[in-house]
């Protein structure tokens, strides 16, 4: 008889549980409207259900004997709330994934630099301290952020 109890209490516990997450899941979820990124301190980084068409952060390749890639992304001003003029910048940080003895990335730039909204889509340039040796394909993570001059 003891055991029963015992087992029922436990039961009970963890379904009290599941509840509790499964409750603050949905209230999660309703209260946090969709859309849009997040503006700190005037700088702006891009958000989930965004519904963007290029990504905002993501990876990329720098093919053997190049010393350099581009990829299509996101501008970063068009998660700036509220945005839409003046000088707003879009900026990039990049990173090579693994160890590669001997490389590096000297530098990281989008283009355009300075968000006209004009065009939702810019260019990531991403440019090695040497071309990747032959066979060796280089890969990168990259992160986009803006930041709002207005």
């Amino acid at each position: 008889m003891r055991d029963h109890l015992r087992v029922t209490v436990v039961v009970a516990i963890v379904l009290a549980i599941a509840l509790l997450l499964a409750g603050g899941a949905l209230a999660e979820r309703v209260l946090d409207p969709p859309g849009g990124g997040t503006l700190t301190e005037g700088i702006a980084f891009n958000g989930p259900f965004s519904g963007a068409q290029f990504p905002a952060a993501g990876t990329g390749v720098i093919a053997p004997g190049h010393d350099r890639a581009v990829v299509t992304v996101l501008l970063p001003a068009f998660s700036i709330p509220n945005a839409g003029g003046g000088q707003d910048e879009n900026h990039v940080v990049a990173t090579i994934q693994g160890n590669v003895p001997g490389y590096w990335i000297v530098g990281a730039k989008i283009r355009p630099f300075i968000s006209d909204y004009s065009q939702e889509s810019g260019t990531l340039v991403v440019w090695l301290n040497e071309p990747a040796p032959p066979g060796v394909r280089i890969r990168f993570s990259y992160m986009t952020f803006g930041i709002f001059n207005d």
